[in-house]
C-alpha cells in the first residue's frame, strides 16, 4: 500500500463519517461535531478520527458517548461503501489542538493589550525599569 492510497482512504472515511453524522445518525449528542483529521493504520484495521465540537467543548463526555454508541452503525456503512478487506474499527478522540490555539491567541492578545497599556505609562516606552 502506498501513501497516496492511504491518504485517499482516510479522506473517504472522513467524508463518509461526516455525511453519516450529518444525515443518518439521529443521536442529539453528536450534533455540532466537526471532524478534523482521520489517521488509518497501515492495514486499515483501525481509524482514529479526531473531532471538535462547534459551539464549545463543555459536554465532551456526552459527545464522546454519542459517538461511541454510533460506531458500529458507521463502521457497517464504511464497510459497504469502501469495500476494504477489513472494515476499520473507528476510534473517536476529541481534538484539543483548536482549544490550545484559542488559548495561545488569547494570551497573545493579552500581552499586546498589556504592552499598549505600558507604552502609555510615564515610566518610559516599554515600562521596564532601568
Amino acid at each position: 500500500m502506498n501513501d497516496k492510497q492511504k491518504a485517499r482512504v482516510e479522506d473517504e472515511i472522513m467524508a463518509l463519517v461526516s455525511e453519516l453524522l450529518l444525515r443518518r445518525v439521529k443521536d442529539p449528542r453528536v450534533a455540532g461535531v466537526s471532524l478534523t483529521h482521520v489517521e488509518a493504520s497501515r492495514d486499515y484495521s483501525t481509524a482514529k478520527i479526531l473531532y471538535n465540537v462547534i459551539g464549545g467543548s463543555e459536554n465532551i463526555d456526552e459527545v464522546q458517548r454519542g459517538l461511541d454508541s454510533s460506531r458500529r452503525f458507521m463502521r457497517s456503512h464504511i464497510a459497504r461503501r469502501l469495500r476494504l478487506r477489513v472494515a476499520p474499527e473507528l476510534i473517536f478522540r476529541y481534538d484539543r489542538s483548536l482549544d490550545r490555539a484559542m488559548k495561545i491567541e488569547e494570551l497573545i492578545e493579552r500581552i499586546h493589550r498589556e504592552d499598549e497599556e505600558n507604552a502609555g505609562s510615564p515610566d518610559g516606552e516599554d515600562g521596564a525599569d532601568e
